[in-house]
């Protein structure tokens, strides 16, 4: 069994919308049911990681999934997910990325199945410059991260518990792994579509793509 951990607590803060951007509309949807219609069709566990004030959003969903309260941060959310789920291996998913795509879903499916941890990427289109000192970075190693990522849950909690320890705070949870785990990590090929909605742009963008799907 594979439990998914949907992260919905974000607070949206450059949105600039009075509704916090997972409970916007996007088709004859919410944008976080895209993403958990897709996961429950899996018959997948589903723990929603929300803020307290949200959870009547889960009222017509509270028979098929799990949910918790979120932390002050991403890295704290993701770790009450994991304290919840129950399965042997996780995928996190942020219900920001509406538009994740059943290829990519299966392809961490089989990471899973080669008991690797796993990250979805796409490559960067754009030239990367580090900033202090100014300089230029090539391309070829550079691989921009996407979600679901995950693996192993028992390593996943380690990881957090650990970087508790030592108050170190992670972009995501393959860093965590990449710093306290052993599990190899997969890269998967993402998708342009498998975007996350963080500005009013990305979602224009995100409600003309889904009059297409």
């Amino acid at each position: 069994m594979v439990s998914v951990i949907l992260m919905m607590a974000g607070n949206s803060s450059r949105m600039n919308t009075a509704e916090k951007k997972v409970y916007l509309p996007l088709g004859n949807k919410l944008v976080y049911e895209h993403s958990l219609d897709l996961f429950l069709s899996y018959h997948f566990e589903v723990v929603c990681v929300i803020k307290e004030e949200d959870k009547h959003y889960l009222d017509n969903y509270l028979t098929k999934v799990k949910y918790v309260y979120g932390g002050n941060t991403r890295q704290e959310s993701v770790y009450n997910g994991l304290k919840v789920a129950t399965s042997d291996f996780v995928l996190i998913h942020d219900a920001a990325r509406p538009l994740v795509s059943r290829r990519i879903i299966d392809e961490c499916l089989e990471a899973i199945k080669e008991k690797k941890a796993f990250l979805v990427t796409i490559p960067s289109k754009d030239s990367i410059y580090n900033k202090n000192p100014l300089k230029s970075v090539s391309r070829d190693n550079i691989t921009l991260a996407q979600t679901p990522q995950g693996g192993n849950r028992k390593a996943l909690l380690i990881a957090h518990e650990k970087a508790i320890q030592e108050k170190f705070m992670a972009t995501d949870d393959i860093s965590l792994l990449l710093k306290y785990g052993k599990d190899s990590v997969k890269l998967i090929a993402g998708d342009e579509n498998n975007f996350k909605i963080t500005t009013q742009l990305d979602y224009i963008l995100a409600k003309e793509l889904v009059k297409n799907v």
